[in-house]
């Protein structure tokens, strides 16, 4: 077992990486799928994110097993996978992850500006557009590096402000529903067909892993956090989704499927506070993105596989090099006009995180003298990776393709860190 005394302030506890946790799990995805899934496989959808969320509870498990063999920053490109298999295959994962998770941060923001857009056109298009774009992520990357304390508070306030109005919208819709109608077990192919959109819903949970060396405790407060938050999530999921399905705009084909809902109960007001609560989710989705992804550069650094620049620690004790560095790339990345195929790499990026970071479970475990594996891992790691490989299968050869330039291009990164870096002692 690898633990340290970390140069970094240890300012969050397990409530600041819930937060990280319930904002990486709650981005855009929950507002557009209700209609989807209702269509594919009508009153079963909400027993399907229910289903969905068990089985992602397995690759938690795994992950809260993890967390409490370090205090180390890095998540699974570091501890997880370095420490297992080697400088390499640890800097491979680390480098693709970031790379992944900087290009979602530009795609997100996009994401933001359309639905702010959506209030106030005039951010829609041209100099305006540009300017929110680096007003949100300048103000990201300012509260980041004058301390991650700040972050958690503007976390907390965040996730406060967007979890309320859909938490109001869930309780008014169900109890709105006229009826719980008979479930019918849809076709298998019609859940082969949206089962992957709904398992994405799930993903980001391995963010709050990365900033363990700036957590207080994080062998206790990161399990915690981890199994709290997907619990409170996929109930939050089967609830809309179940109010959703129950609705009389239910199969209706709307693109906005929870605003048009909160227009059915509550009028013009009532969806303009869903479009209002959408672009403080992806703000939320935002800030969490670039607490935990900021932190991957310095951890590689650390290990003498990237420029010691990444791991300069500013006055307030965080890796201000690094956040600026992750802040300037969202934007540039943000300018540019095509992400639908990256935004899939960033989630193929993830599962291949996820399937070593598994496999090094029981490794881990017997270096840190404890039994390599224990009834939990029996029962869930074998549901995790099948989960896991299944979901990396169903995307496509352009997606591998792509991931696979990144992957050079870390591995000339790699070598010449190598040359012109010393690892930390």
């Amino acid at each position: 077992m690898k633990n340290e005394t970390s140069k970094y302030r240890r300012d969050m506890g397990t409530l600041g990486v819930l937060f990280i946790v319930v904002n990486g799990l709650i981005g855009a995805g929950i507002f557009g799928l209700p209609e989807a899934l209702h269509a594919a496989v009508g009153t079963f959808a909400p027993w399907l994110l229910l289903i969905g969320g068990l089985l992602v509870m397995a690759i938690v498990v795994c992950f809260a097993q993890l967390t409490k063999l370090t205090d180390r920053s890095g998540g699974p490109q570091r501890y997880y996978v370095g420490d297992a298999f080697g400088d390499y295959p640890g800097f491979v994962i680390g480098w693709t992850f970031f790379a992944a998770r900087l290009i979602s941060q530009g795609a997100n923001v996009l994401v933001l500006v359309a639905y702010a857009a959506a209030l106030w056109p005039t951010v829609g298009e041209g100099p305006a557009k540009i300017a929110l774009i680096v007003a949100v992520l300048g103000g990201l990357t300012i509260i980041n590096v004058v301390g991650i304390k700040r972050v958690v508070a503007v976390l907390g306030a965040m996730t406060l402000f967007k979890i309320l109005p859909l938490l109001i919208l869930m309780f008014v819709g169900i109890s709105a529903a006229p009826g719980a109608a008979n479930v019918v077990l849809p076709q298998f192919s019609a859940v082969e067909g949206i089962a992957l959109a709904a398992l994405y819903a799930f993903v980001g949970f391995e963010n709050a892993t990365i900033p363990a060396g700036e957590t207080k405790e994080p062998q206790r407060a990161m399990p915690r956090a981890l199994m709290i938050g997907l619990a409170v999530v996929t109930l939050m999921y089967f609830g809309l989704q179940w109010a959703y399905s129950h609705s009389v705009i239910a199969g209706s084909g709307t693109d906005a499927p929870l605003t048009s809902l909160a227009g059915e109960y509550g009028g013009d007001i009532g969806a303009s506070l869903i479009a209002a609560t959408i672009v403080m989710s992806v703000l939320a989705n935002l800030t969490a993105g670039h607490t935990s992804a900021s932190r991957m550069p310095p951890a590689l650094a650390d290990d003498g596989l990237l420029p010691d620049w990444f791991a300069k620690v500013s006055r307030w004790g965080t890796p201000a090099n690094s956040i600026i560095f992750f802040g300037v790339g969202a934007v540039l990345f943000s300018l540019w006009d095509d992400f639908l195929v990256l935004a899939a790499i960033s989630t193929l990026a993830r599962l291949l995180a996820y399937i070593l970071s598994i496999i090094a479970l029981p490794i881990l475990r017997k270096r840190a003298n404890y039994p390599a594996i224990n009834l939990t891992i029996v029962i869930a790691a074998p549901v995790a990776l099948a989960l896991s490989v299944w979901l990396a299968t169903q995307t496509n050869i352009q997606q591998w393709q792509t991931l696979g330039g990144f992957l050079l291009a870390g591995t000339l990164l790699f070598f010449i860190a190598r040359r012109t870096s010393r690892p930390a002692v």
